[in-house]
């Protein structure tokens, strides 16, 4: 029997070892792999959560909830902040030469073979290891002198476990425009963490050789980023009028939320939403794929007014905010620290510190 998109993500959780993911989280093999399960809904932070703390103790979880809490830490952002946060936001990116993505970056020709290899897993395999993220990051940022936004965009494009607020706050944090510096790879730091040995690259430097570093020739030449969606078709919609209904976006197939109810289940997807955060078709099939294993889920693609007009009772789906807008009530979203007051933090240890004051009381 194979095993369904949801058992694969109960076995990822089940899996985890916390001592392991702490020695090895920087390394392309030391990841959970639980970012997709996590970004889909498929696997919430409290029910992560309370499975370290029913297996392992407060120090050995530290680490990994301390990075689950980036991930809470950047949703919180978004929602206080709403679309401040895909503009800079503390200051203006510095060094700026284009707001277009080396060509070489977008085929993967950059000179540095581990960020090449690491750009074709991300076309072929819609995942890159979080360390990978932020050299490329830095690489199209700091070294090549490339406003961030169209950058953070064609990644957030290719990634199964996209998330705008993680995409995008993490590249202003890379850019420099979410915190006090820019971030820098460095050919050592790459090579110690993906075990290679390459040398004599432009990022072959030390840290204050690279911040001056003048955009190198492999990542001079530039193309307009064109992404596009391409929408699928809908299901031809059965809606009982007699059973309530219960809505579902991309960032929230969670099996288990409601699932006393006898209802109607409708995955939204929305154009309007799509053309502002376009993904691949990689993505929008993986997004499907993992609805379908809900019971009777069905597929509606259009704008959430006019699906709206169709359906008739209780209305439900998961606070987020892709779903603003939407009819019916709003069911919120799940939180790794409920008792931290939901207010923008000015930068991430302010409210790691509101964290473990709150966990300790």
């Amino acid at each position: 029997m194979n095993t369904t998109l949801y058992q694969e993500a109960l076995n990822a959780l089940t899996s985890i070892d916390p001592a392991k993911y702490e020695a090895n989280r920087n390394y392309e093999d030391g990841s959970t792999r639980l970012s997709v399960y996590i970004t889909r809904g498929m696997l919430t932070l409290p029910q992560i959560r309370d499975h370290l703390d029913a297996h392992f103790s407060n120090s050995q979880n530290y680490k990994l909830i301390y990075e689950l809490a980036w991930r809470e830490y950047w949703q919180r952002e978004w929602l206080i902040r709403g679309d401040a946060v895909f503009n800079d936001i503390k200051r203006d990116q510095e060094g700026v030469e284009s707001s277009d993505i080396p060509l070489g970056v977008i085929n993967g020709e950059t000179g540095v073979l581990a960020l090449d290899k690491g750009i074709q897993q991300l076309y072929e395999t819609g995942y890159i290891h979080n360390h990978m993220r932020m050299w490329l990051g830095g690489l199209i940022c700091n070294i090549a002198h490339t406003k961030w936004q169209n950058p953070a965009a064609w990644m957030y494009y290719h990634l199964l476990d996209g998330d705008p607020a993680s995409n995008t706050l993490s590249w202003q944090w890379i850019a420099g425009t979410f915190s006090s510096k820019q971030y820098l790879p460095s050919q050592e730091n790459i090579n110690k963490y993906t075990k290679t040995f390459q040398k004599n690259t432009f990022l072959d430097k030390d840290y204050e050789e690279l911040a001056t570093v003048e955009t190198p020739p492999s990542l001079t030449q530039r193309e307009p980023l064109q992404l596009q969606w391409d929408a699928p078709k809908s299901d031809t919609l059965v809606i009982y009028k007699d059973k309530p209904t219960l809505l579902y976006h991309s960032f929230w197939l969670n099996r288990a939320w409601r699932n006393d109810l006898d209802a109607n289940h409708i995955l939204v997807l929305e154009p309007k939403w799509f053309a502002k955060f376009p993904v691949s078709q990689k993505v929008t099939e993986s997004i499907i794929k993992i609805a379908r294993e809900i019971p009777t889920m069905q597929l509606y693609v259009g704008d959430i007014q006019e699906l709206s007009s169709k359906l008739n009772g209780e209305v439900y789906y998961t606070a987020h905010p892709s779903v603003v807008n939407w009819p019916g009530q709003a069911d919120p979203m799940p939180l790794l620290f409920p008792n931290v007051p939901m207010r923008s933090f000015n930068s991430f240890t302010s409210y790691w510190k509101q964290c473990e004051k709150r966990t300790a009381s």
